[in-house]
């Protein structure tokens, strides 16, 4: 039995997908730089400025990919933003990727997963 709900998409709308949670991992990258230059200098607006738009670039492409995804599809893979998160933090201001960071992120992971998975 065919099911109306459901929406037809495929590796493009992942593609695009993933591209917009990219930079919406920015948005963290930027904000925290942003933060540590003096407030409401060229730098901080800059960055902070960034933020903003990324945010704003996410959110339209948000809107567009959920029309050919269902949200609980769409919100599982959001949670991959925080390994995002962990390699610009590692990369852009040396913190460590340690061990209790990947479980923690797999078990933040695992919840997301759960969550939506019980409501299908």
């Amino acid at each position: 039995m065919e099911n109306k709900n459901k929406r037809k998409f495929d590796i493009k709308t992942y593609a695009v997908l993933h591209f917009i949670l990219l930079l919406y991992s920015f948005v963290g990258v930027f904000m925290k730089k942003a933060f540590e230059q003096p407030m409401f200098s060229f730098y901080f607006l800059l960055f902070a400025g960034l933020a903003v738009l990324f945010l704003g670039i996410y959110a339209l492409l948000w809107q567009q990919v959920l029309k050919k995804l269902p949200l609980t599809v769409a919100f599982t893979n959001k949670a991959i933003c925080i390994a995002w998160g962990m390699l610009w933090g590692a990369l852009v201001f040396g913190d460590a990727i340690t061990w209790y960071k990947i479980v923690g992120s797999l078990v933040v992971f695992a919840g997301v997963v759960m969550v939506v998975s019980n409501n299908e």
